[in-house]
């Protein structure tokens, strides 16, 4: 049988397991290459005719995804202390083994970091999505519309880099800034980024109506637009690293982190509001994890959808830990149905599906409480910010599940939505009956810290 990707770490940790048992491999790291080649690297020291019998057999079996050289490395041999203490190693479960993974890629990276700490107010929500058109950006502008219109200031970013909408969307001509968030990730490792610089990356929308305040980062800024045929070598060069002069690199995660906390720490605004690319991509990981942001994760009751959920979610169990409390941050992602059906008992079967694919991928029941691990979102309540009382006193373990679905309803008039040629739809009355739920969501992730604020 020829072995494929999926097959090839299951088929080694068989036999590492086989020949020098479970805890040999528990305690030991297995190195995944850029090509996606298998190593083991194991925490005891082995004799020559163990690594010979071990090599022989692994590289017989995984066949073109073992390694042709070091398949099987003892504990003081050259450069295994370096994996087997690589910051970038995590657990994971397979076939009900718990093995050490380090894995190496050329792209994706940003993937393998934990997710983010909670980030210190002003809080952050990222509007995502695995597919385009199921409503995410009109939602993220309807959202922004209602906050001015109650005197909140909002900044919304565009982080779809590669299909830009909100920019459009939020901005007028004539209020378009000098630069984009395209502009940002190139010069970032160039020119550097000054107070000059920020000052001419974000424009003023309209859509404020002379209330609250809406500042947008779009994606393409004005020297774009007026230089379009330069725009896809920008893109080329955004995902690149960046290499400080004191060796230290900042993937694109890091260097969207930097723009977002830099523009959080001024104190202009009361919310951020991020619009994430669709799909999975590298600027995705960049928004959902390293923000330290809540999640607002968009999708409609539709196969794709879901295979998008299981493979996104199957991803983030990797970071849970069953024999340990469940981090925070699984509490800031919550399950929006966007488009959804004015009937009740077809949102139900969308949010049953979802229960189901939570706990497929080791999400499920709580084996403690035997409670499920997603919360609908009638049941949160937020939490005034306090820097001196960690994130478990203030939220018991228990209580970190995914929430929702919350349901944005199905409504003609929004599709094709234009904010700013259409702002009667930006009436309370049109847009409460069926964005309200999501509203209501927002509202709990910065209302009440708002108000002790005050």
């Amino acid at each position: 049988m020829t072995i494929r990707f999926d097959d090839s770490l299951p088929a080694l940790i068989g036999i590492i397991s086989q020949e020098l048992g479970r805890d040999a491999l528990s305690s030991g790291t297995i190195l995944r290459d850029v090509s996606g080649k298998l190593a083991f690297f194991s925490a005891s020291e082995l004799d020559d005719r163990n690594i010979e019998t071990l090599t022989e057999k692994l590289q017989s079996q995984l066949g073109h995804y073992g390694r042709s050289d070091r398949i099987i490395v003892s504990k003081n041999d050259f450069g295994a202390e370096q994996i087997r203490n690589d910051p970038t190693a995590f657990e994971i479960t397979v076939e009900g083994q718990h093995v050490r993974l380090v894995d190496r890629r050329l792209v994706g990276a940003d993937w393998l970091r934990r997710p983010s700490d909670i980030a210190p107010p002003p809080p952050r929500i990222v509007f995502s999505s695995l597919k385009g058109g199921v409503g995410r950006s009109t939602a993220l502008a309807v959202v922004v519309g209602d906050l001015a219109s109650r005197g909140y200031r909002v900044l919304a970013i565009d982080l779809d880099v590669e299909a830009p909408g909100l920019g459009p969307m939020l901005l007028h001509e004539d209020t378009l800034p000098e630069f984009g968030i395209l502009d940002a990730l190139l010069e970032n490792g160039i020119s550097g980024l000054d107070e000059s610089f920020y000052a001419d990356l974000v424009g003023p929308s309209a859509l404020a109506k002379g209330r609250g305040r809406i500042d947008v980062i779009p994606v393409l800024g004005r020297r774009s637009l007026n230089n379009p045929a330069d725009v896809l070598a920008k893109i080329a060069r955004a995902y690149v690293e960046d290499i400080t002069d004191d060796g230290k690199i900042n993937t694109f995660m890091d260097q969207i982190r930097t723009v977002v906390d830099d523009f959080a720490t001024t104190k202009r605004y009361d919310i951020i509001l991020v619009d994430a690319r669709a799909g999975l991509h590298e600027t995705t990981a960049a928004a959902i994890m390293g923000l330290g942001a809540e999640v607002f994760l968009f999708g409609r009751d539709e196969l794709q959808t879901f295979q998008g959920f299981k493979v996104l979610l199957a991803h983030l169990a990797r970071f849970v830990d069953p024999h340990k409390p469940r981090p925070e941050w699984l509490s800031r992602l919550t399950i929006v149905q966007g488009q959804a059906p004015q009937e009740t008992e077809k949102r139900a079967a969308f949010a049953d599906r979802c229960q189901t694919i939570i706990s497929e991928v080791g999400l499920g029941l709580d084996q403690a409480s035997n409670q499920p691990a997603i919360t609908p979102t009638d049941s949160f309540t937020d939490i005034p910010w306090n820097d001196d009382i960690s994130d478990e006193e203030v939220l018991p373990a228990d209580d970190y599940k995914i929430r929702g679905p919350v349901a944005v309803l199905d409504d003609p008039r929004f599709r094709g939505f234009d904010p700013l040629v259409r702002r009667d739809l930006l009436s309370e009355q049109l847009y409460q009956s069926s964005f309200g739920a999501l509203l209501e969501q927002v509202d709990n992730c910065f209302l009440l810290e708002m108000e002790n604020k005050d």
